[in-house]
């Protein structure tokens, strides 16, 4: 079984991106969404855009309306950021933590319940998480605000699984996609878009009527919480 309808938030460039073109190259529909309208989205003929905040009730209300006669496969939510350069709890304002973690966490899961109804059962709601969200695997203690925002995503996703998807037989999966050549990981990092994508690709259309959840990263590697 593999993805043949799926919506993606955030996939306007990097990893959404990257997974869009490879679930479109794989005959699936894809519905990507993008933060400002630049034109040139539709390129592949599998693909189609809308344009969403999710950070914006009102602009999520328009995409749930205008998805409420689809029914999905699968759900990505891609869309996140790295927050302040300082990423000091120190020097932090209310404004950067509140910003950082309403798009980073909560956002997310909100669209995601949202959405759920659009979802097939056996299908896949799948949330853009990182490594460094694991407790176990902190050594370092650096990026602690993201890292923070990123646990809390994985708390509020495991709840919204327990309360919400698992009971209606929807799997939700917490993605690490390795670190990306992409503006946030740089180009020296080790993995590029298209090798994180099609792992990405891989783990999704594997989770299809499977209703679990796990934090698996793009090689399928289960990673301690």
């Amino acid at each position: 079984m593999t993805v043949q309808h799926i919506v993606i938030i955030g996939a306007s460039r990097g990893i959404g991106r990257g997974l869009a073109e490879a679930f479109a190259s794989a005959g699936a529909n894809v519905i990507a969404t993008v933060r400002r309208e630049k034109g040139n989205e539709d390129a592949h003929p599998h693909i189609s855009t809308q344009v969403v905040d999710m950070t914006d009730p009102d602009s999520c209300a328009r995409l749930q309306e205008a998805l409420s006669t689809v029914t999905i496969d699968a759900l990505v939510v891609n869309a996140g950021v790295f927050g302040p350069d300082h990423q000091s709890v120190s020097q932090v304002t209310e404004e950067e933590i509140a910003s950082l973690f309403m798009t980073n966490a909560v956002a997310p899961v909100r669209l995601a319940q949202a959405l759920l109804p659009q979802v097939r059962e056996g299908g896949v709601i799948a949330f853009m998480s990182s490594a460094t969200a694991s407790f176990t695997h902190n050594d370092t203690g650096d990026m602690a605000l993201y890292r923070a925002s990123k646990s809390a995503l994985n708390s509020l996703a495991r709840s919204f699984a327990v309360t919400k998807a698992l009971p209606a037989k929807r799997g939700v999966l917490l993605l690490h996609p390795g670190w990306v050549q992409t503006d946030m990981g740089g180009q020296h990092a080790p993995v590029t878009v298209a090798e994180s994508a099609a792992g990405l690709q891989n783990v999704i259309n594997a989770a299809l009527d499977n209703p679990q959840c796990r934090f698996i990263d793009y090689q399928g590697q289960e990673i301690a919480p």
